[in-house]
C-alpha cells in the first residue's frame, strides 16, 4: 500500500512539476532569480554614448513634439563635419512621421544622405480575427500599421522598430531580431523590418568591417544588461549643438540620440536596476552592446524544461528517499547548485533556462523526506528495533561511501577494513565452537564491530584532499625545480660563453644539476628512503648556484627540502600530523550522533583503530589495558588493508605473505595484538 501511495504521489507531483514549468506559472519569481544569477554587468562599452533629450534641453527648445526638424539636422551636420573624427553610427530615436516643415524636412533629409543613420519607426499592433488552415483565431499581436518615417526620409536612412517588448512583469528584458511585414504595407516598410538595436549592430559591423552575428531565432531572445541606469556616457543635446561637448569624443562610436527626461513617456523597468527607471535609447544601447559582446540568449524550449526538470525530480526522489536527510538535503542543495551553475554556463553560450522550478521540485522533495522520515512515522508510531537497526546502518552505508567515494584513493578501504574486521569475529567464533577459543561474537557484538570499523575513517572527510591523495613527496613541485635548474644550467652556459667561467666549471655545474635531477626523481617515487640513498639526497640538497659575482641561490626551496627528506611515505611531519587528525575528527562527528544501546559501542571503537598496545599510539596513547579485543581486530583490520591495498597513491600493493611478515614484526614490536594477526591470517587463506 505504501508503495502505490508513494508512486502515486510522484505521479502527480510529475505532472504538476511538468504543467508549471510548461506553463511558466512562476514566471516572476522564476525571473527575478535568473535575472541576477544570468547578469553579466562588464559596464557600458566606451564607444556607446547617449545624446540625451533631457530636461535642460527641453528647457531650451520646449517639447519635443513642436521642434523643427532643424534641430536634429544641425545635429547630424555638426557630429559629421569632420570627417576624420565622425561617429560610426548616428542612432535617431525619434519618430519623423509624416511631413512637418518643407524646408526643415528637406533640411534632415540632406543632412542624413550619405550619412550611417539609423531613424525610429513604430509597430502599431491591434488584435483582430484572422484565419489559418481553416480555423479562425484572434491575433492579439497582428500589426495593423508600421509608421515610418517620411518618404524622402527613409530613402537616405536604415529604419528600424523601437517598440519595447515588456515581459508579463514589467520589465524588458527580451528583444527580437526582425519582424515580418504583412504585404500590405510592405510597400512603405519593405518585406522584413529590422529593430531599432539590430539595425544600429548591423550598420556599425558594415562600418567597421565586421560580420554581425545575432541570435538564431524568428521570436524574442534574452540579452543581458551591461550596467545600470545612467552609465552609459550622457551628454545633452543642447550642450552638443552648442559646442560645449568636444566632437571628437564621438569619433567612430555609435551615437543614439533620444529622449533623457521624465514625462517623455519613454522610460521602463530594466532587470540591471529595479529600482529604478531605465530611458529607452538606453536600453537600445543595451541592447546593440548585447549583440557587440554576445551577450544573447535564446529561451529554451519550455517543454523540454519541463521534462528535464521532471526527470531530475523523479531521479532524486528514487535514489535519495532512503538516505537519510544528513545526505538528502545537502545533496538536493548541491543539485540546485549545479543545476543554477550549468544555466550561468548555459547562459554565456547563449540559451536561457528557468530555474525556480527545479529548486521547489528539489524543495518539495526534501519537504517530503521530512514528512514521511518524522510525521508519518509520528503519526502511524511504528518505530520497531528493527527499523532502527537499518536506519543505523544506512546512517554507516552513507558515510563509508562519502568516505570512499572522496578520493579515487581508498575507494575500498572502509569496506575493507569492515569486511576484515567481521572476518576475524567469525574465525574467533569458530575457535569457540571448537573449544578452542573463549571469546565470542553475538549478532549484537558484531553488528557493532563492523560498524565501528565502517566509520572508522569518518573524519577524512575533512582533511584536506592535497593531503589525502598526495602521490609524491614533491606533489606537483617537479617542474618548478626542473624549470629552476635549467635556468642555472642556462646562466652559467652564459657565464661560460661570457668567459667568465672555463668549460671545466660549466662541466662541474652540469653534472651536479643531472645529479640533482637523477636523485630527487629517484627519492620523489620511493615508498622507504634508506641511509644510502638519503646520504646522497643531503649531498644534492646542499647545492647552490652562484653566479660570477658571488651571489647565491639554492637549488631547493626549504619547503622542497622538507619534503624529499620524508623517509617513509610522501607527507611531511605537519602534513602527517594533519591526516592524523582524522581519528580526533571522527570522535567529534561520532559525538553528535545519537546511537543507540544496541549500536553503543560502535562510535568508542571508531576513535581506537590507531591506538597500539604499548601506548605508542595515538591519539591518546592508550594502552593494552585500554584496548578490548574489539578495538584491537579493527586496528589489526586497518592495517592489513592498508598494505595490500592497491589504490595507494605513494606505495605499491604489498604481497599478502609480506604483509603478514610486516604485521607480524609489529605484533613482536608490540604495537598489535599479535593472535589476531593469526587469526585474520587463517581468516584470508
Amino acid at each position: 500500500m505504501k508503495k502505490y501511495r508513494f508512486l502515486l504521489w510522484i505521479a502527480i507531483a510529475v505532472v504538476l512539476i511538468f504543467l508549471a514549468t510548461s506553463k511558466a506559472v512562476l514566471y516572476t519569481a522564476d525571473m527575478y532569480i535568473t535575472d541576477h544569477l544570468y547578469a553579466h554587468y562588464d559596464g557600458p562599452e566606451p564607444n556607446i554614448y547617449v545624446i540625451g533629450i533631457d530636461e535642460e534641453t527641453i528647457s531650451e527648445y520646449g517639447n519635443l513634439t513642436l521642434w523643427s526638424r532643424d534641430k536634429i539636422a544641425d545635429l547630424i551636420n555638426l557630429l559629421y563635419e569632420d570627417e576624420e573624427n565622425a561617429p560610426a553610427v548616428v542612432a535617431l530615436d525619434i519618430m519623423f512621421v509624416g511631413d512637418f516643415n518643407e524646408e526643415d524636412d528637406a533640411k534632415l533629409v540632406e543632412a542624413c544622405k550619405g550619412r550611417n543613420v539609423v531613424v525610429a519607426t513604430n509597430v502599431v499592433k491591434r488584435g483582430e480575427l484572422e484565419e489559418e488552415n481553416g480555423k479562425k483565431f484572434f491575433n492579439k499581436n497582428h500589426i495593423y500599421d508600421i509608421e515610418m518615417p517620411y518618404e524622402a526620409l527613409r530613402n537616405v536612412v536604415t529604419s528600424g522598430f523601437t517598440n519595447p517588448d515588456i515581459a508579463p512583469d514589467g520589465y524588458v528584458r527580451y528583444a527580437k531580431n526582425t519582424i515580418n511585414v504583412p504585404l500590405a504595407l510592405q510597400d512603405k516598410a519593405g518585406k522584413t523590418q529590422d529593430s531599432f538595436a539590430y539595425s544600429i549592430y548591423k550598420k556599425y559591423m558594415e562600418e567597421t568591417g565586421g560580420t554581425p552575428v545575432a541570435p538564431n531565432t524568428d521570436s524574442l531572445f534574452q540579452f543581458m544588461y551591461a550596467g545600470t541606469s545612467g552609465e552609459y556616457s550622457q551628454y545633452s543635446l543642447v550642450k552638443v549643438l552648442d559646442g560645449v561637448v568636444n566632437r571628437e569624443n564621438f569619433k567612430d562610436a555609435i551615437v543614439i540620440v533620444g529622449a533623457y527626461a521624465p514625462g517623455t513617456q519613454d522610460s521602463y523597468q530594466a532587470t540591471s536596476d529595479r529600482d529604478t527607471v531605465m530611458y529607452g535609447c538606453e536600453i537600445h544601447a543595451n541592447i546593440v552592446q548585447a549583440y557587440m559582446n554576445g551577450r544573447t540568449m535564446i529561451l529554451a524550449n519550455k517543454y523540454l524544461m519541463a521534462a528535464v526538470t521532471s526527470l531530475i525530480f523523479v531521479l532524486f526522489i528514487l535514489l535519495f528517499r532512503k538516505k537519510v536527510l544528513y545526505i538528502t538535503i545537502p545533496v538536493s542543495f548541491v543539485i540546485a547548485g549545479a543545476y543554477a551553475l550549468t544555466g550561468r554556463i548555459l547562459s554565456g553560450n547563449g540559451i536561457c533556462i528557468p530555474c525556480i522550478y527545479l529548486f521547489v521540485s528539489l524543495a518539495l522533495a526534501d519537504l517530503y523526506f521530512i514528512f514521511e522520515k518524522y510525521i508519518l512515522e509520528l503519526l502511524e508510531n511504528l518505530r520497531y528495533q528493527e527499523e532502527i537497526k537499518e536506519q543505523m546502518w544506512s546512517f554507516t552505508e552513507a558515510m563509508a561511501t562519502a568516505i570512499d567515494e572522496r578520493t579515487p584513493y581508498n575507494a575500498s578501504h572502509t569496506r575493507n577494513v569492515a569486511k576484515y574486521s567481521g572476518m576475524i569475529a567469525d574465525h574467533i567464533n569458530k575457535l569457540h565452537e571448537a573449544g578452542e577459543e573463549e571469546e565470542v561474537f553475538s549478532t549484537q557484538r558484531k553488528e557493532q564491530l563492523v560498524m565501528g570499523a565502517l566509520l572508522h575513517d569518518i573524519g577524512k572527510l575533512a582533511i584536506p584532499l592535497e593531503v589525502m591523495n598526495k602521490e609524491t613527496r614533491l606533489d606537483g613541485r617537479e617542474k618548478g625545480i626542473e624549470d629552476r635548474l635549467n635556468t642555472f644550467r642556462l646562466k652559467k652556459k652564459i657565464e661560460e660563453l661570457e668567459g667568465k667561467i672555463d668549460e671545466a666549471a660549466y662541466n662541474d655545474f652540469d653534472a651536479k644539476v643531472k645529479e640533482s635531477v637523477e636523485i630527487t626523481n629517484k627519492v620523489n617515487g620511493m615508498g622507504f628512503v634508506n641511509d644510502e640513498v638519503r646520504a646522497e639526497l643531503n649531498k644534492v640538497l646542499d647545492y647552490e648556484y652562484e653566479d660570477a659575482d658571488g651571489n647565491k641561490e639554492p637549488f631547493f626551496t626549504d619547503e622542497e627540502k622538507e619534503c624529499l627528506r620524508v623517509v617513509k611515505g610522501t607527507l611531511t611531519d605537519e602534513e602527517r600530523k594533519v591526516m592524523q587528525s582524522h581519528v580526533e575528527i571522527t570522535g567529534r562527528i561520532l559525538d553528535k550522533v545519537h546511537f543507540n544501546k544496541y549500536f553503543a559501542e560502535s562510535p568508542v571503537l571508531a576513535v581506537k583503530h590507531h591506538e597500539c598496545l604499548n601506548g605508542k599510539g595515538y591519539p591518546k596513547g592508550l594502552t593494552a589495558d585500554d584496548l578490548n579485543t574489539d578495538a584491537r581486530i579493527i586496528a589489526v583490520a586497518d592495517i592489513y588493508d592498508a598494505l595490500v591495498a592497491d589504490d595507494r597513491p605513494y606505495k605499491r600493493p604489498i604481497p599478502r605473505e609480506k604483509a603478514f611478515d610486516i604485521l607480524r614484526g609489529m605484533a613482536k614490536d608490540g604495537n598489535i595484538d599479535g593472535k589476531l594477526v593469526e587469526y585474520l591470517y587463517k581468516a584470508t587463506e
